[in-house]
């Protein structure tokens, strides 16, 4: 769409008076110019193209009037385009601050699980019946609680 603007307005700012001839003229690397003249030194002509025909007055309001809706429902794209982009941008914003929540009350819950078991551990030292299995039961679970929360909370 944009190429077409752009191709219209170079139509339009061309005078009448430059309708010539103009030459295709590829060079020995296969590199292809265009040429209203003579074809460069290097290269050689390969084709002759013929300029179409000026467009009627008509022809070019149409032109305009077409280039004008193009470029406003390019600017209206443009628009819902940066709409959904914030929209998006804001819903990854409230995703993150979910997860941050979820993090920290998991974290918080971790804490209080190793102080838990750290109490408990303390209340069967001071039983008077209590096995070695015991405690070290409760320290396995309080390294696995320790090792979750250094990996979840850092």
């Amino acid at each position: 769409m944009f190429r077409t603007i752009a191709l219209l307005s170079v139509a339009f700012a061309l005078p009448v008076a430059t309708a010539q001839q103009i030459q295709r003229c590829e060079g020995a690397g296969g590199g292809i110019t265009y040429s209203n003249a003579k074809c460069p030194t290097g290269t050689t002509p390969v084709k002759s193209l013929q300029p179409a025909d000026t467009p009627s007055a008509e022809a070019q309001q149409a032109a305009r009037e077409r280039a004008a809706r193009d470029a406003e429902a390019a600017q209206q794209l443009a628009q819902q385009r940066r709409t959904q982009q914030a929209a998006l941008a804001q819903q990854q914003q409230q995703t993150q601050q979910v997860r941050n929540e979820q993090r920290k009350a998991d974290c918080a819950y971790l804490q209080g699980e190793i102080q838990s078991v750290h109490r408990m551990r303390n209340l069967l030292v001071n039983r008077p019946y209590y096995s070695l299995d015991d405690l070290e039961q409760m320290d396995r679970h309080a390294e696995q609680l320790v090792a979750d929360y250094r990996r979840v909370c850092g």
